[in-house]
């Protein structure tokens, strides 16, 4: 055996599947259903337009369905859906002991954070967020 064949043989090998197989024949792929794969809460689950540029480095960009379970509970670090001067927005949740603030992910839109008499209201968690790919 030559040494390339033998250094060759004892290097672990691994495989990645890139295709279904022949349409001709069920190789055991079955129907996927989106709503048992992404959503938890049914009864509190919710698809939300973006509108705005200002989660992009968040991987949420203008244009995106947002899908929102508003019956998880937000917390540090997660994607949320707020209810700011009766609007929605979306923004980072940053909680960090006392201080609770929403952050956007753009340097040019400042952190909101609860004045006196004001609550913050979180409306929902993002989960996942759908996006067409270019053509």
């Amino acid at each position: 055996m030559s040494r390339d064949a033998s250094a060759a043989s004892s290097t672990p090998r691994s495989s990645v599947a890139i295709s279904f197989g022949s349409p001709a024949t069920e190789s055991g792929v079955g129907r996927l259903d989106l709503n048992d794969i992404l959503i938890r809460h049914p009864q509190a689950a919710f698809l939300m337009r973006i509108a705005g540029d200002s989660m992009r480095e968040a991987g949420v960009c203008d244009g995106d369905l947002a899908l929102v379970d508003r019956a998880a509970t937000a917390s540090h670090g997660q994607v949320v859906i707020a209810i700011l001067n009766d609007e929605f927005v979306c923004r980072r949740l940053h909680c960090q002991g006392h201080d609770i603030r929403l952050r956007s992910a753009s340097a040019a839109v400042a952190d909101w954070v609860p004045g006196d008499g004001e609550e913050l209201q979180i409306w929902g968690v993002v989960t996942h967020v759908i996006r067409p790919l270019p053509a």
